[in-house]
């Protein structure tokens, strides 16, 4: 057992012996470690064109919104090792409809199921395509062309025809009342929604618009009409401002754009040295949550951790060294201060004005030391220490490690219990450069973490294969130090003739550096929303998650790049939606929501050049303005059958920019 960060290699401890295990178990009538495993059954299938009868080539197979393997060149899917009962198996295919439908797994076999899915009718024209979210950190200005209308002011613009959502503030020149104006302001076409007796302003709006709680006023459409054609009294915020101002009675107007509460650590490091937090759009989700909501308790089972570090004081629950067999899980100063570079990550105490900042602030740390001070272990020490965490109240428990072998049938009992009590087990892949995924990342139970670099690609040392979940931050260290991940850890200081070790601060990478951001985006999640299953937080993690590499699951980045700000608002794509525009900027055809899996329909589509819109308003409130996501693409729609859009990637938008403008009312379908 090793841990799972590239700052060194750490020997392999041979595995218990077959025989001393037999041993053990054999010791009297209840003498077995941890409970027997559970009976275990799996799905069989194959998946065909409903009209021709002819397989479906690299169909997207899901068991419980985890994805697996794709339909292989003859249409078929297996999955094994599933608990006893019903699960639910969901399968797409680009050109066709998906199809869901309930699984009832028994004990001991694979259940046959036959999945045919129905084509595209032929004679009409669609789009159809893959979608994703990008995190903020990584989209450039240079990849935005399509966004934003006019480099300058980096203004989004939705479209001209549409009305803005925004109130306008109004000054009313000296000596005038509202009642005053209050017809002159009808008349134009405009409203009172507010008044400021303190700053002697009135906000208007124009009448119709949406209000802030996602309602029309009541001159206005209702909130799910189709936008169908321009508007003639249509404007911008900007716009109508400049119109109300020439309403008579009016001093000045001033649009009231929106403003947001922002939430920046103050801990020094936070903005020179932890880039990696930038790049899974943290600092938005800590404007959502910063895990004091209900502080969740994540079990570290690694090489201990400094309970003397001043960015984890007051951070420590009680917790266990099953090296040494004591109460005392201290990392020990030595050549890896593995642990305590984890924990930081996971939960420093952060806004301390001290250090580094953590992902989950309000977190709790739970110290187990299973692995010894040069990093290695034993999987017998692995399964006491998930075994305690369970016992002692641990919600998630983060393990930076991993072995080649498989642990064995009481190791997977002891994750298949965990996994049944509701606790999220969260594991590194490894750093054997596109090798197999070590266990205990390599069950189903677990929330396997590869990794990524600073540029958002692949690390090369991350391990690969079918069950990697997700990827985060690990970073690199050979060429630059300072793409490494930075967390608390032991600095070497000289000494005299010697050296001593003291708590300092340190950049390492590797799967174990990007594991720990996932476990605390974990907290951040519990803490948001309450104790949740731990396949719905995979599940969640996995659908808001940046889709890189291939589209869809793949074996390098999983379902790609944890996006905390898309979890902890569930921004799945389901909630995201697709309209075209012809070349005069009208909405043509019937816009529609896209699919969970990240796949996106729009029939009778008008042949001929559009632009492709998606987004999603995160908020509700019918405008895509700050905080929401939002994209665009030029294609060409045939005259009769589908065209296909790679990937459509919706942005973030920005903080700093201008609101795009009001969104697409709901669809219809």
């Amino acid at each position: 057992m090793r841990n799972c960060s590239s700052r060194m290699r750490f020997r392999e401890f041979v595995l218990i012996t077959a025989a001393l295990l037999v041993l053990v178990l054999a010791v009297g009538a209840g003498g077995c470690v941890g409970p027997p495993p559970l009976p275990k059954g799996g799905i069989e299938g194959i998946v065909l064109d409903d009209t021709s009868g002819a397989p479906v080539v690299g169909a997207s197979i899901a068991v419980d919104s985890r994805v697996l393997e794709p339909a292989n060149l003859t249409g078929r899917f297996a999955v094994s090792r599933l608990t006893v009962g019903q699960h639910i198996l969901s399968v797409s295919r680009y050109g066709y409809l998906a199809d869901q439908r309930t699984v009832n797994v028994q004990a001991g076999q694979a259940t046959f199921c036959e999945v045919r899915l129905t084509p595209v009718l032929s004679g009409t024209s669609s789009i159809y395509g893959h979608a994703t979210l990008a995190n903020h950190y990584a989209p450039q200005a240079s990849s935005r062309s399509g966004l934003f209308a006019g480099s300058a002011a980096r203004k989004p613009s939705l479209t001209p025809s549409e009305t803005s959502a925004g109130a306008i503030q109004v000054r009313l020149r000296p000596g005038l009342t509202v009642a005053d104006i209050a017809d002159e302001l009808a008349r134009a076409g405009y409203e009172i929604v507010d008044e400021l007796p303190l700053t002697q302003v009135v906000l208007v709006r124009r009448a119709g618009a949406a209000t802030p709680d996602g309602t029309a006023t009541p001159n206005g459409a209702a909130p799910g009409a189709m936008l169908n054609a321009p508007r003639p009294d249509a404007v911008s915020m900007e716009q109508a401002a400049s119109a109300v101002e020439d309403i008579p009675g009016v001093d000045w107007a001033y649009p009231d754009y929106p403003v947001w509460a922002t939430t920046v650590p103050n801990d020094p490091y936070f903005s020179s040295h932890q880039w990696h937090y930038h790049a899974i759009s943290l600092p938005q989700a800590w404007d959502i949550s910063t895990g004091y909501d209900a502080p969740v308790t994540v079990a570290v089972v690694d090489t201990g951790i400094s309970p003397s570090h001043p960015d984890l004081i007051g951070k420590l629950v009680p917790g266990w060294d099953f090296i040494e067999n004591d109460d005392d899980p201290t990392d020990k100063p030595s050549i890896s201060s593995h642990g305590t570079h984890v924990a930081g990550t996971i939960a420093a105490a952060t806004d301390n004005r001290i250090g580094v900042a953590g992902v989950s602030w309000g977190a709790m740390i739970m110290p187990i030391r299973v692995l010894d001070s040069t990093g290695s272990g034993t999987y017998s020490r692995i399964m006491e220490g998930i075994e305690w965490a369970i016992q002692h109240g641990a919600q998630v428990i983060n393990m930076s490690l991993g072995g080649e072998k498989y642990p064995g049938p009481a190791f997977e009992a002891i994750i298949t219990d965990a996994h049944n009590r509701g606790v999220t087990l969260v594991a590194a892949t490894g750093n054997d450069y596109g090798g197999p995924v070590l266990y205990p990342a390599a069950f189903p139970e677990v929330i396997a973490v590869g990794a990524t670099l600073k540029d958002n690609s692949l690390a090369p040392y991350s391990n690969v294969g079918s069950q990697v979940t997700v990827t985060a931050p690990g970073g690199s260290i050979v060429s630059n130090p300072l793409d490494g991940v930075f967390s608390t850890a032991f600095k070497r200081v000289s000494a005299g003739s010697g050296y001593t070790w003291e708590n300092g601060y340190e950049f390492m990478h590797g799967t174990s550096m990007a594991t720990p951001h996932v476990s605390g985006l974990v907290a951040l999640l519990l803490s948001r929303f309450g104790p949740m299953h731990p396949g719905a937080v995979a599940a969640l993690m996995s659908d808001t998650s940046w889709d890189l590499g291939a589209d869809g699951y793949d074996h390098e980045f999983g379902a790609g790049l944890v996006n905390a700000y898309a979890a902890l608002t569930q921004s799945t794509m389901d909630r995201a939606v697709f309209a075209i525009k012809d070349s005069g900027g009208n909405w043509v055809g019937e816009s529609v929501y896209g699919r969970r899996n990240r796949t996106f329909w729009i029939m009778d589509a008008t042949p001929g050049e559009c632009t492709l819109v998606g987004f999603l308003d995160v908020d509700g409130d019918q405008y895509i303005g700050p905080g929401d996501f939002y994209g665009e693409a030029q294609i060409v729609v045939p005259p009769s059958g589908a065209h296909q859009v790679d990937r459509l990637v919706l942005y973030y938008v920005d903080t700093d920019s201008e609101a795009i403008g009001m969104a697409t009312p709901k669809p219809r379908s």
